[in-house]
């Protein structure tokens, strides 16, 4: 599986983008998907040797009753990405599945009619928690620019650090600052941080 940069440099292509939506549907032959898509059959195939290459596609050998033996693709990974953007916050993630297993939903009989209207309730239970995920994002957003409004020009970038990463070791602090550790513990402790939140960086 390509790691997050790959994946962003991938799925950024809109051509590629085209290709993998039609890839999730049904696997697709390249002459498929480049009358389907309206690409050239040679930028199809261009991409989908690059995304096979990096995992995200793969192909095999299909008889066919009109012609000679096709390669067919099919998607070959599932992920998540999620990007934040906000003022004090610049975040991207790569979320995979935990399991490789097939959902147990997958494996009941559902008629057209009912599985619609259970994935209608489905999206719109992911929209709730999409729009209470910004809420949470505005709040974090609002405490973080509060604590940064009171520090001294000297402590903003660590006070920052801290706070963007409350979880992080003084280690990790240090190598993202390109600070001695000794040296962040100190300055630490010299802010007159608060101590829950000196713990919680020495500890983490």
């Amino acid at each position: 599986m390509s790691d997050l940069d790959t994946l962003l440099s991938i799925v950024e292509n809109p051509t590629r983008r085209k290709i993998l939506g039609a890839l999730v549907r049904e696997p697709h032959y390249p002459f498929q998907l480049s009358k389907a898509l309206g690409i050239s059959q040679q930028a199809v195939m261009k991409n989908l040797s690059m995304m096979e290459r990096e995992g995200l596609v793969v192909s095999y050998r299909e008889a066919s009753s009109i012609g000679p033996t096709r390669i067919v693709y099919e998607p070959n990974a599932e992920f998540t990405l999620v990007m934040d953007m906000r003022s004090g916050m610049f975040r991207t993630r790569l979320i995979l599945p935990e399991e490789e297993e097939m959902p147990q939903a997958a494996q009941e009989d559902y008629g057209p009619e009912e599985a619609r209207r259970m994935i209608s309730e489905i999206d719109a239970e992911l929209g709730t928690l999409e729009r209470r995920r910004l809420d949470l994002l505005r709040e974090r957003e609002g405490i973080m620019q509060s604590a940064l409004s009171k520090a001294e020009d000297r402590d903003r970038s660590l006070l920052y650090e801290v706070l963007d990463f409350p979880d992080a070791t003084i280690a990790e602090i240090s190598a993202r600052m390109k600070k001695d550790a000794d040296e962040i513990e100190d300055m630490i402790t010299l802010r007159g941080m608060k101590t829950r939140r000196k713990e919680v960086v020495r500890n983490g």
